[in-house]
C-alpha cells in the first residue's frame, strides 16, 4: 500500500473511526499540512476564477453580476417586502433579510454558545457521535457522508431536531448550548412561517394546517463549525448542493469569502452582514411551485487563518408527507416532478455525497 494510501486510512480512522473530526485533526498537526484525504478531486473544486466576490464584474451577456439582496422586513405587511422575497426567490434562491426582530446580541450569543460546544474536550462530543448518541435528537458528525464520500469536506456539525410533541426530547443535549439553541428555534419559527406565507400567497395558495405540515413540519438545525485549513485551495467546506427541505435560515458570522450560490457557471458571494439572517430556498419549494421558485446550489469555502461557524435552521416537510406540485400552480401547466414521499427523498440525498442538484433531478419527469 503507497504512503497517500496508508496516510488516508490513518486520517480516516482518526477522523472518523475514533470520531475526533476534522477540529481533532486540526488540533494535533503539526506542521499544518492537508492531508490528502482532503485534497478535493479536481472537479469537485472551485476555483478562484469562478468565484463572483464584486458584483460589479461582468456577469451574464456582458452585464454587471447581480448581488444577493438585502430585504428589510421591519414591515412585513409592506407589499414591497413580499414583492422583493418573491423576486428573488424566483431568481436567485438567495436573500438577506435584516430587522427581522432579533438582536444582534442575541446573534452573538447564539454564536458563542455554538463555538462552546465545539471547544468541548473531545471525549464530551463524542457522547453525540452519529448512531451512538445519548441524545434522540441530537447528534454529531463530521464533513457529510464520510463513508460514502472519495475525499472529506473540511467541517464538523452538530444536528438538533426538535420534537416538540416529544417529552424531555431535549434533555440530554448539551448543556453548552440546549438554552441557546432551543431559544433560537423559537425566534426563527415565526420569522419561517411568514416568509412561507408570503410565498404561498404568490401561488394563489392558501397556507392551511396540511400545507404547514408539508412546508415546516418538522424543524432542525445545524451548527456547522470549519476549522482554519492549510490549503484552502484544494479542500472544500461543503460540497456543492441545494438544500432538500423547504427553507433554510441562515446564520453565519462575519468572515468574508465563505459562502457562495450557484449563478450560471459562476458562484456568487453571499457576503456576511451585521444582524443578517440569509434564506435560501430549498427543493421543496421549487417542487411545490413547479419551478417558479429556484433551490440554488451553494458551497462553502474553507479559510486558512479563520475557524468558521454558522447556525442553519431548516423548515422542511413531515417526514411522511407526499410532495408533489400544488394544484394552484398545476392550472395551465403540467407537473415537473412525480409525486413523492418525503422520507424517501431524505433517503437518496443523505445515502450519497454531496452532489448539485442529483436529488431534485432524480424526481423530475424528463
Amino acid at each position: 500500500m503507497s504512503p497517500f494510501a496508508l496516510a488516508d486510512v490513518a486520517v480516516t480512522d482518526f477522523v472518523v473511526n475514533q470520531r475526533n473530526g476534522v477540529k481533532g485533526l486540526v488540533d494535533i498537526m503539526s506542521p499544518k499540512t492537508l492531508p490528502s484525504r482532503y485534497i478535493q478531486l479536481p472537479e469537485k473544486r472551485v476555483t478562484t476564477e469562478e468565484l463572483i466576490v464584486d458584483n460589479t464584474k461582468t456577469g451574464k451577456g456582458g452585464l454587471p453580476s447581480p448581488s444577493i439582496p438585502v430585504i428589510d422586513v421591519s414591515d412585513w405587511e409592506n407589499p414591497n417586502v413580499a414583492e422583493k422575497i418573491c423576486e428573488a426567490a424566483a431568481t436567485l434562491g438567495f436573500f438577506q433579510i435584516v430587522n427581522h426582530g432579533v438582536s444582534v446580541d442575541q446573534l452573538s450569543d447564539l454564536r458563542g454558545a455554538g463555538r462552546g460546544f465545539f471547544g468541548l474536550p473531545a471525549e464530551e462530543k463524542k457522547r453525540y457521535w452519529k448512531g451512538s448518541s445519548v441524545s434522540d435528537t441530537a447528534w454529531y458528525m463530521t464533513s457529510f457522508n464520510p463513508y460514502e464520500e472519495a475525499k472529506l469536506e473540511w467541517r464538523d456539525f452538530i444536528k438538533f431536531e426538535y420534537r416538540p410533541d416529544q417529552v424531555d426530547s431535549t434533555a440530554m443535549w448539551p448543556t453548552v448550548c440546549r438554552d441557546e439553541v432551543l431559544n433560537h428555534s423559537h425566534r426563527m419559527k415565526p420569522i419561517g412561517k411568514k416568509i412561507l406565507e408570503i410565498l404561498m400567497n404568490n401561488l394563489n395558495a392558501s397556507m392551511d394546517h396540511s400545507l404547514e405540515q408539508t412546508l415546516m413540519g418538522t424543524l432542525r438545525m445545524n451548527i456547522n463549525f470549519y476549522p482554519e485549513c492549510p490549503d484552502p485551495k484544494l479542500a472544500v467546506g461543503t460540497g456543492r448542493h441545494s438544500d432538500i427541505n423547504t427553507l433554510t435560515l441562515l446564520l453565519q458570522d462575519d468572515i468574508i469569502g465563505s459562502l457562495y450560490a450557484r449563478y450560471g457557471d459562476k458562484w456568487l458571494h453571499v457576503p456576511p452582514v451585521m444582524g443578517a439572517i440569509v434564506v435560501n430556498i430549498g427543493d421543496i419549494l421549487q417542487i411545490l411551485s413547479n419551478d417558479r421558485y429556484k433551490s440554488v446550489e451553494h458551497v462553502v469555502m474553507a479559510n486558512r487563518f479563520l475557524s468558521r461557524i454558522s447556525f442553519a435552521f431548516y423548515c422542511g416537510p413531515n417526514n411522511d408527507s407526499v410532495v408533489e406540485p400544488l394544484p394552484e400552480v398545476l392550472e395551465n401547466e403540467k407537473a415537473l416532478y412525480k409525486s413523492t414521499v418525503y422520507s424517501d427523498y431524505m433517503k437518496y440525498f443523505f445515502e450519497r455525497p454531496h452532489t448539485g442538484k442529483k436529488t431534485i433531478e432524480w424526481i423530475k419527469f424528463p
